[in-house]
């Protein structure tokens, strides 16, 4: 057989058996990854941006574009990123909220910081998640004003992310910060209480009580030894 006819059966069983780029989408963010990077001079980087940003897609594809940019390489996608960041829907404020999570650290900081305040819930959310997978203790001081603010109440309702929010700032406690945390400790939202002892433990430097005890017996042995009458 002619190189010249091999060549081009070769080629049309490999276009035959080829995975749609649309498809990949479906696979896990791992395999994905892997897949669109195989195919890099393949029009796979046109594809994604361009799958993003179509409103005929459905949501799960858009998203799932946006996330595989990030684990891809998010210094390429820097424009789109920047543009789903700043988008009216809040999936995609979602999505490139997850893709700078492989981004430049204080980019990824200062974007996560900025969405804590973000109008959607899940949004804020993630912003947070964001905050704890960073370990970023710069963020300390803006996470008290938030888990205090009225946006994260429904009525007198606690929001779910302020029980996040009590997760990354117990993770950052340390010395001066009793006051804060037994302010949480004295919160209505029992899921916060895991949290504000933790956070009392960094602080104190010490452990009260045993770990094995119910939340309630361990948040009043605290606010026993805080001087704080038991509510």
């Amino acid at each position: 057989m002619k190189p010249i006819l091999c060549a081009i059966i070769a080629f049309c069983s490999f276009a035959a058996s080829a995975t749609p780029m649309e498809t990949l989408l479906t696979q896990t963010i791992d395999q994905r990854v892997k897949a669109f990077r195989d195919l890099k001079m393949q029009g796979a980087y046109p594809f994604l941006a361009r799958t993003a940003f179509d409103k005929h897609n459905g949501l799960q594809t858009r998203w799932r574009a946006i996330t595989t940019m990030g684990r891809l390489d998010p210094e390429a996608f820097r424009k789109e990123l920047n543009r789903a960041l700043e988008s009216n829907e809040w999936f995609m404020r979602d999505a490139a909220l997850i893709a700078l999570q492989t981004d430049e650290r204080p980019r990824a900081v200062a974007w996560s910081m900025k969405l804590l305040d973000d109008p959607a819930l899940m949004v804020r959310t993630q912003a947070v998640r964001n905050l704890i997978q960073l370990r970023a203790t710069e963020a300390e001081g803006k996470l008290w004003e938030a888990i205090f603010s009225p946006k994260n109440f429904r009525g007198r309702e606690s929001l779910w992310v302020r029980a996040h929010m009590a997760e990354a700032l117990a993770g950052f406690s340390g010395p001066g910060r009793l006051k804060k945390f037994e302010r949480l400790l004295m919160d209505d939202d029992e899921r916060l209480y895991k949290w504000a002892i933790t956070g009392l433990e960094a602080a104190a430097g010490y452990k009260l009580g045993d770990k094995a005890d119910p939340i309630e017996v361990r948040r009043q042995t605290w606010l026993a030894h805080l001087g704080v009458e038991q509510i």
